[in-house]
């Protein structure tokens, strides 16, 4: 059996959050089938993207090699995902005598081009730097109503981040806690890999989303992940307080009509608040879409908070 079953894992286990039917397996091979409901949006009508690359880790960890820390490369494209479409997830592990590796995708059925690829590889882990501490001042940003990571009204379980804006353009810093109040580790229970472990997949979630703001706030378009390299060099704790701080670093395309934003961020353990440590960190690109800029002024809440963002017009 190449994944062992984990009943504690929140996404695959027996209280499934993504259920998953087995098409085939082998001593090297998986393929599943399943279908992304509305509990897994993200922008309205499409399904988080930090919940498929949370699939890839939650294979990884039951495959069990190679151990952390781990590099992750994510490339996302094919056509798209939207909320009811079927998908199939595959997984493979390296050949016997190569150093251990897993390869995951994620593609639309009847699609030839993955909508998501994975390649989680032995990390040497390096000393990832601190970021400098974002200015005290900070302004909330809005949220949506029903996503995974931010959205405030849901009927089924999420994250309910707020993330904050730091700084002024030129020097924008987006952050959100986790752990700052007990509702979070009261929510930590739902969203485990382990006893008394946070799945990874809520880690990739929020710094897909954290980091992409950053972008967000340098360009004022949204935008869909295009690529991510994340690095994760240990496991956390449900109970750890976490900070996670984002910036942008930069665009591709016209300077007055970026196609691309690019962000990195980091993941810090609050433990010790007077000496934080990176227990994850990574960069992203994200390919601008005016479609979800103009849904997010449309539907973000409070209604019509974006103003402060896009000018008193929305322009």
């Amino acid at each position: 059996m190449l994944i062992k079953p984990n009943p504690r894992s929140f996404l695959t286990g027996d209280d499934a959050f993504l259920n998953l039917n087995t098409l085939e397996e082998s001593s090297g091979r998986l393929d599943q089938e399943m279908v992304f409901e509305t509990r897994h949006e993200g922008f309205i009508g499409i399904p988080h993207g930090g919940l498929s690359m949370g699939l890839c880790l939650d294979s990884w960890r039951r495959i069990g090699s190679p151990d952390y820390p781990v590099d992750v490369r994510f490339k996302f494209g094919g056509t798209g995902i939207g909320i009811g479409d079927t998908a199939i997830f595959s997984v493979e592990t390296s050949s016997p005598g190569h150093e251990a590796s897993v390869s995951a995708r994620l593609t639309k059925l009847g699609d030839k081009t993955p909508y998501l690829r994975a390649e989680i590889t032995a990390s040497a882990g390096g000393n990832a730097v601190l970021p400098d501490r974002p200015p005290m001042d900070s302004r909330k940003l809005p949220y949506y109503r029903n996503c995974f990571v931010c959205g405030h009204h849901r009927t089924e379980a999420g994250l309910q981040r707020r993330f904050q804006v730091h700084g002024e353009a030129g020097s924008w810093v987006v952050t959100t806690p986790w752990g700052e109040n007990a509702d979070d580790f009261d929510r930590a229970s739902q969203f485990l890999i382990a006893d008394e472990e946070l799945h990874p997949a809520i880690l990739i979630s929020i710094f897909d989303e954290n980091t992409a703001w950053g972008g967000f706030m340098a360009t004022r378009s949204a935008g869909l992940s295009v690529r991510m390299e994340f690095t994760l060099l240990r496991p956390v704790g449900s109970h750890e307080r976490l900070l996670f701080v984002g910036e942008p670093s930069g665009i591709r395309g016209n300077p007055r009509s970026p196609r691309f934003f690019l962000a990195a961020g980091k993941i810090l353990s609050m433990r010790d608040p007077s000496n934080p440590e990176v227990i994850a960190y990574g960069r992203g690109e994200w390919i601008i879409l005016d479609h979800y800029t103009s849904q997010i002024k449309s539907n973000l809440l409070p209604a019509d908070d974006w103003n402060w963002i896009f000018g008193d017009n929305g322009d």
